[in-house]
């Protein structure tokens, strides 16, 4: 651990008489006033009063001001006695805690740590940062996650689920299922067996469990007798059979990243019966400027280093509790992003007839096209009369481009390219694809007229081959779990579910993960030249 044994020894000294441990206010939540939630029962709180700030150094100095006719000499003797009291526990907490050990040795059971002060089962902080490409990391504007990389473990990226947005990939994370198997295939989509529309933005109809399939980490926890915390995660207010996490916070766009990691904090200070092994925190700042200024605009790049200076302050918060080598910290994103321009837009309905245009009843998705037939046509006919539409407008690309591209393919459901592992759930993901190249755009005439000098927004955009360099994600990570230096090989974030229930010794629920929760470490060689 990376504390200074003196710094330490100068907390103790100056511990000043009667210090008391201060208690942390929750985070006010706008328009959640009970945000914290508990599983146990509708209307059980956790009460504030749990909530303190940490003491390591310590017990304080007993009140003795109450001793006021006692001899000057039995004064004397009582503050030797305390300070010899603070000094043995110094001395303790430096010689047997100051790196975090473990506590039982038999490698059968659920290892126990101490910090000196207090005992830790295996815990895992996983964080989401929204949006962030891969290629970010090499841009030096994230001094603290390449400190992680370095201490701990980094992947060359990972690879994100099909089709690469928000909803399914964080899914995918926390379920180890892909999208076909999860249910959640986009941020808005139709089930033809409910008659029912999904769409992520409103809460009071996306979080019924009947869209959500598999098990997320937070649940495989709570049915295994452990707690876990959720901040914000999509899915993390669905109840699952009356299950939902220990604790959790609903989304809202007031929250800082910086708030959210004093809560992880005030998870982290509850005594051992009470707290989280897991804890899940999502950040979506930075996607969101991704989208309105583009993924390399200095307003992205600002959210990325507030970001990344958040995640410093929870790694602090760490090291002053000793938990450093204890707690197992993992940072990812759930996809990249494409930054996009008014040059690399294809006009389909240049090429499109009204007639054909007429079939489309639903476009599910964007940038890629998830096209559904309007419900009173022939599904298979339709498909195949749009099918051969886009054929032709990929001609027509082709005439009109430099490079005689037509930038983008298009594919029918039984289709799709394998790797897409996109075909299976026919009752949500659409009949036909419509999948353009990275940073490319399909629009209307109606919706963006080059003519009116405006700008074209959004200025980033994601969701197209979940396989393309833009769409990687990120995957940094450092505790007991990771050694120093490891480079990590390219993995599907559908691999992701396992590790963390390898680490927090829980049995996974049923998912599509092929690695058992070991992630390969790269050549030695392929290390030195990431570094």
């Amino acid at each position: 651990m990376a504390t200074n044994t003196a710094k330490v020894l100068d907390q103790c000294n100056t511990l000043e008489p009667r210090q008391q441990i201060k208690r942390r206010d929750f985070i006010k939540f706008p328009k959640h006033n009970n945000a914290i939630v508990c599983n146990t029962s509708a209307d059980k709180h956790l009460s504030t009063s749990v909530h303190t700030h940490y003491q390591s150094i310590g017990p304080s100095e007993p009140d003795i001001s109450h001793i006021e006719e006692e001899s000057e000499d039995h004064r004397k003797r009582q503050k030797l006695v305390v300070i010899a009291v603070i000094t043995v526990a110094c001395i303790l907490f430096i010689s047997g805690a100051a790196l975090g050990h473990r506590i039982n040795d038999d490698d059968n059971k659920e290892p126990r740590w101490s910090n000196g002060t207090h005992t830790f089962a295996p815990t895992v902080i996983l964080i989401s940062l929204d949006g962030v490409v891969n290629h970010d990391l090499q841009l030096h504007r994230t001094p603290v996650l390449t400190q992680i990389g370095r201490e701990g473990g980094k992947a060359k990226y990972m690879i994100p689920s099909f089709p690469p947005i928000t909803f399914p990939n964080h899914w995918s994370l926390v379920t180890g299922l892909y999208p076909e198997a999860h249910g959640i295939v986009g941020n808005y989509f139709y089930d033809t067996q409910l008659n029912d529309t999904f769409y992520y933005k409103s809460p009071d109809r996306s979080w019924d469990s009947k869209w959500w399939g598999g098990e997320p980490i937070w649940i495989t926890a709570v049915k295994q007798n452990k707690k876990s915390g959720v901040i914000m995660w999509p899915g993390c207010s669905t109840d699952f059979n009356g299950l939902t996490p220990t604790y959790s916070v609903a989304y809202s766009d007031y929250v800082t990243t910086d708030e959210k990691v004093n809560q992880v904090f005030d998870w982290l200070d509850l005594p051992l019966e009470d707290r989280p092994q897991f804890i899940g925190v999502y950040v979506p700042q930075i996607d969101q400027a991704g989208h309105a200024y583009g993924p390399y605009a200095n307003e992205t790049m600002t959210q990325l280093s507030l970001a990344d200076k958040s995640i410093g302050r929870l790694l602090e918060g760490l090291e002053q509790r000793n938990l450093t080598d204890i707690v197992n910290i993992m940072i990812v994103s759930d996809h990249g992003m494409s930054a996009t321009d008014k040059s690399r837009l294809i006009y389909y309905d240049d090429v499109l007839t009204k007639e054909e245009l007429d079939m489309i009843w639903r476009i599910e998705a964007e940038p890629t096209l998830a096209i559904r037939p309007r419900p009173y046509l022939n599904e298979s006919e339709a498909v195949e009369v749009l099918y051969q539409a886009f054929q032709r407008l990929k001609l027509h690309q082709r005439k009109l481009s430099k490079d005689k591209k037509a930038h983008f393919e298009v594919y029918k459901r039984e289709e799709f390219p394998t790797r897409f592992h996109f075909n299976q759930l026919v009752n949500r993901i659409p009949p036909l694809l419509a999948v353009p190249d990275s940073g490319w755009n399909f629009v209307t005439r109606k919706r963006y007229d080059p003519d009116r000098g405006l700008e074209y927004q959004p200025k980033g955009v994601h969701g197209y081959d979940n396989q393309s360099p833009d769409s990687r994600a990120i995957f940094v990570a450092k505790g007991p779990a990771f050694r120093a230096g490891e480079l990590l090989e390219p993995f599907w974030n559908v691999e992701l579910y396992n590790v963390m229930t390898r680490i927090l010794y829980l049995n996974p629920a049923q998912n599509n993960n092929t690695l058992n929760g070991v992630l390969k470490v790269a050549e030695q060689e392929e290390y030195d030249d990431e570094k």
